[in-house]
């Protein structure tokens, strides 16, 4: 069979076409995915740290328990039910720049011999990026879902949520909305020291957004899209032995993680990176609730530093 120079002419016309589709396609990076790479593990850093503090408060976990050379126990809270709230802000600098602001509110119940919670978080989340390509994203948005708290030995824990909500985007002036889902699995032992208390941990989480079609401000359209982002976090925390001053107990506290992100922003671009975190704070305990405040600074493999502060408290019905 013979193919002529006008049978294939057809073809030929088309692969510049093609071919102008696939690099166009292989630039196209979503603005919102491109932005949450900077903000994602610091929002799940703050619902696993939350969820963890108010467990701690139970009494029966490293930086609640008190020291038995001070010849008294710690307080415990709880009962049928408690409320916690918590608030995060970070500032981001480098390849990536602006600003995040996390607050989180939940309330629980105490199963069983007190060793498991189960409650309702909701958080309101929100977050101003500028992308090395100048494009401004900002996100804002209200999220709810359940979570557990568990210690399942003396020495294991096991937290989790999952949460969704429909942020709302502007990208250089053009705005819409996305459905989001997202959740976390974190695993945590302890050991004692003579000074310390070391509490390694192992944190997975994941993420999936569906993404309407939407024009930018300045004119360019993305087709309609699913983002998903996946976060792996290893990491230990010092709690060192209380401290008694004024009528309070003070729980020094120094942590180092390591994030692995992957994301995935539904145009076919797959990016990947790690971020060392190092994290200092102090837990405050009261009569009648605790204190808690923080401070952490990120450094990504792709040039980007994030450093924050945090605090949280935790009181009863």
């Amino acid at each position: 069979m013979r193919i002529s120079a006008l049978t294939l002419s057809p073809l030929l016309a088309i692969l510049p076409l093609a071919a102008a589709a696939q690099s166009t396609n292989d630039l196209l990076v979503s603005p919102p995915s491109e932005a949450g790479e900077s903000t994602a593990p610091a929002l799940f850093q703050h619902y696993r740290d939350a969820i963890a503090k108010r467990r701690r408060a139970l009494g029966g976990a490293p930086g609640v328990r008190q020291d038995a050379t001070l010849g008294n126990e710690a307080p415990t809270w709880g009962g049928l039910s408690s409320a916690w709230g918590s608030l995060d802000g970070k500032q981001i600098n480098g390849t990536y720049s602006g600003d995040s602001t996390s607050l989180l509110f939940g309330a629980d119940a105490i199963l069983g011999s007190g060793t498991v919670l189960v409650g309702l978080i909701g958080g309101y989340n929100t977050s101003t990026v500028t992308l090395p390509t100048g494009q401004r994203v900002g996100a804002d948005g209200f999220s709810i879902g359940p979570y557990f708290s568990a210690q399942i030995s003396e020495r294991i824990a096991l937290d989790g949520f999952i949460a969704y909500g429909e942020p709302d985007y502007d990208v250089d002036g053009g705005s819409f909305s996305g459905d989001k889902l997202f959740g976390n699995l974190t695993i945590s032992t302890s050991f004692p020291l003579q000074a310390a208390e070391i509490s390694p941990f192992l944190s997975v989480a994941s993420s999936r957004e569906d993404l309407p079609a939407f024009t930018d401000g300045g004119g360019t359209g993305y087709a309609a899209s699913n983002i998903e982002s996946f976060v792996t976090t290893i990491g230990a925390t010092a709690f060192f032995n209380p401290v008694d001053r004024g009528g309070r107990t003070y729980l020094p506290t120094a942590g180092l993680e390591l994030d692995y992100i992957r994301s995935d922003d539904g145009f076919g671009t797959v990016s990947s990176f790690t971020a060392p975190r190092v994290t200092a704070g102090v837990t405050i305990l009261g009569d009648t609730g605790i204190w808690s405040l923080g401070a952490d600074a990120t450094h990504t493999s792709e040039g980007t530093t994030t450093v924050g502060a945090n605090a949280s408290y935790i009181w009863q019905f």
